[in-house]
């Protein structure tokens, strides 16, 4: 058969920072495990192209596809439904399977699409596969665990899917599937720039329960085993010949002795290789011997997901950091040459202006090199969705608003324009500070980067000075929670 596997495209500023579809890699490579030429797959990566409706249209009418994958964070639900309505104008006997976080969410307002025909919730490698194989037999898939699919005028939904509990038996991404060389040429997730990067993961899940948190792979951390981590590395290295190594994980250092172990193999070759971690580490878990051992496997860089300053809010979110540990971390990786970026959030329930101020304070006495200020978005299915409903539900939000940078959201008890007079005011007080600004620009200069100096410091003056807070209009009755 023919499988098309789709990565739509999102806002149009956000396609700035792209990286590899490791979900769909992951997809392909588990179809072509037990057999590699039972079916011929293609990855359209939609976020690398301008004028994506019309590429599509071309690959779908050249490959003829039988059945279509299309992946999709909340901020790209737009191009979900286009990428669906565009392959099955072109090709209407295929089959259109969505999947990834916001179908695993929203399933009914995905499957009220009629373009797409079912929507595999959570983790999708196995599910999808099974999912294939029905079509191709033409037999009956409703009994597939981990799928929601329309039954007449319902939707239905079966069982969950159980979570593979050994990693090291799901085969390594597809990366004869992509154009590497398409995605040096954009930034990835960090403030490096453009790179010669490949991103991985070496583990699934995060057992923390933070409120604001998705539970897409489950709350039981799954490591893969150091050895089938670097048999990874040695393969993007040997064959692609890498400079950087990006780790999404959502919680890379759970276990100290498993880093230990990754950082002293990659050491032992011998490979100049160079690591960031821009998804964020457990702060708090970084003693000073981990963070020496990192730094002797290569990393340059490390996000801080610290989120609030405040221990009231830490404890109300359920993330209960040790601010000072943290403090302690961000200040010996800097030491170290570590670029230091941090992640903080504003908006939580009931977060005042004092807890904003406390969350500030920190910033901007850190060692950071960069600090993203961010607004709090209540994905539903998360503890705080919950937690907000009664204040959610007279607000009208579409799904292109589910972004961290331009959000509609505001759970404080901090009115809109205070908030946004905070936000700026953070930033201001972060970066116009002399010696911060020369940090960065040695740092930046040391990591030999001078065009994207200039291209993150517009946008954080964009953030500081021009961005403008956009808020929800109120819901009109009948009106479903988010829009498509």
């Amino acid at each position: 058969m023919n499988v098309l596997l789709i990565k739509p495209s999102g806002l149009a500023f956000h396609n700035f920072s792209v990286t590899q579809p490791l979900g769909l890699m992951y997809l392909a490579s588990y179809l072509r495990k037990d057999d590699p030429r039972r079916h011929h797959i293609r990855i359209a990566d939609l976020r690398l192209s301008s004028s994506s409706p019309d590429v599509l249209a071309d690959i779908a009418r050249e490959f003829r596809p039988d059945v279509v994958g299309i992946s999709a964070l909340t901020m790209e639900a737009r191009g979900l439904h286009h990428a669906a309505a565009t392959v099955k104008a072109m090709c209407p006997d295929c089959r259109v399977v969505a999947g990834g976080p916001h179908p695993s969410v929203f399933y009914e307002q995905t499957l009220a699409d009629a373009h797409i025909d079912c929507v595999v919730l959570g983790e999708g490698e196995i599910t999808f596969k099974e999912l294939v194989q029905a079509f191709e037999q033409r037999s009956d898939f409703h009994a597939i665990k981990g799928i929601a699919f329309r039954d007449g005028q319902s939707i239905r939904k079966t069982a969950p899917r159980e979570f593979i509990q050994n990693p090291d038996t799901i085969p390594f991404p597809a990366w004869d599937l992509i154009d590497p060389d398409a995605y040096y040429r954009v930034c990835g997730e960090t403030p490096l720039g453009r790179r010669r990067y490949m991103a991985m993961f070496t583990s699934r899940a995060c057992p923390y329960r933070c409120t604001y948190c998705h539970t897409l792979f489950g709350k039981g951390f799954r490591p893969r085993s150091p050895e089938n981590v670097l048999e990874e590395i040695d393969l993007l290295h040997r064959r692609y010949g890498i400079e950087w190594l990006d780790i999404e994980d959502d919680i890379f250092n759970h276990d100290p002795r498993r880093v230990d172990r990754i950082c002293d193999m990659i050491i032992d070759r011998g490979y100049r290789i160079r690591m960031a971690f821009p998804n964020g580490l457990r702060s708090d878990r970084l003693e000073k011997q981990t963070l020496d051992k990192l730094h002797a496997a290569g990393t340059r860089l490390i996000a801080f997901a610290v989120e609030s300053g405040s221990d009231r809010i830490q404890t109300l979110i359920r993330k209960n950091l040790q601010i000072a540990k943290v403090r302690e971390a961000i200040a010996h990786a800097a030491s170290l040459g570590i670029f230091c970026v941090g992640f903080f959030m504003m908006g939580f329930p009931t977060e005042t202006e004092r807890d904003m101020e406390a969350t500030v304070r920190f910033a901007v006495r850190s060692r950071l090199h960069v600090a993203d200020f961010l607004i709090v978005v209540p994905f539903e299915g998360t503890d705080i969705f919950e937690e907000s409903r009664k204040k959610l539900e007279n607000r009208l939000v579409d799904f292109d608003d589910y972004n961290y940078m331009r959000s509609r959201f505001n759970l404080s008890v901090v009115p809109d324009a205070a908030l946004t007079r905070i936000l700026r005011k953070a930033s201001r007080q972060f970066y116009l500070n002399p010696i911060r600004l020369v940090r960065i620009a040695y740092r930046y200069l040391w990591l030999g980067n001078l065009r994207d100096v200039l291209t993150y410091g517009f946008g954080v003056f964009w953030n500081m000075f021009l961005k403008t807070s956009r808020q929800s209009r109120p819901r009109r009755e009948g009106e479903p929670w988010g829009r498509g």
